[in-house]
């Protein structure tokens, strides 16, 4: 039974993940940032604020996964099938390229926040609510403790 439960728990583990950031799951964050040359502590702090790292986490405007992707933005980021929102293998790649896609624009990480938040029209526009701009500071505030603890 014991081991029944432990086979479970590690093909469940990603699942699981909510409130705390599993090995495979840091590994595989470091890998996608790597990949598309983004500080790692700040995709995990992204995905930290957007989701606590929940897979299956689905937010009130209908984003989904651990990148919280609503389903215009998954389309034009990964052009995959929305249901892959999901899987954190796709979502943390996905993550990991918009954030790269925004600084090409952006240029400035606050800026870059924003527009993850908010879409790049709010930024260019100037009209960026108070609630993304909040979101920001969360997101470099949870950056901060991460790079802080130099873990990876």
């Amino acid at each position: 039974m014991m081991r029944k439960a432990l086979v479970l728990l590690v093909l469940l583990g990603p699942a699981l993940a909510c409130g705390y950031i599993p090995k495979d799951l840091w590994e595989k964050t470091w890998k996608y940032a790597r990949a598309w040359g983004i500080d790692p502590y700040l995709l995990a702090a992204v995905v930290w604020v957007e989701s606590g790292y929940c897979p299956h986490a689905v937010g009130r405007a209908g984003e989904v996964g651990l990148g919280q992707f609503m389903p215009g933005t998954w389309q034009r980021t990964t052009g995959a099938p929305l249901h892959w929102r999901r899987d954190p293998d796709w979502a943390l790649w996905a993550t990991a390229k918009h954030l790269r896609e925004l600084w090409e624009t952006h240029r400035d990480w606050r800026k870059v926040l924003w527009a993850y938040n908010a879409g790049s029209g709010a930024v260019f526009s100037g009209r960026v609510p108070a609630s993304t701009l909040a979101y920001a500071e969360r997101v470099l505030a949870t950056y901060r403790r991460f790079a802080g603890g130099r873990r990876g």
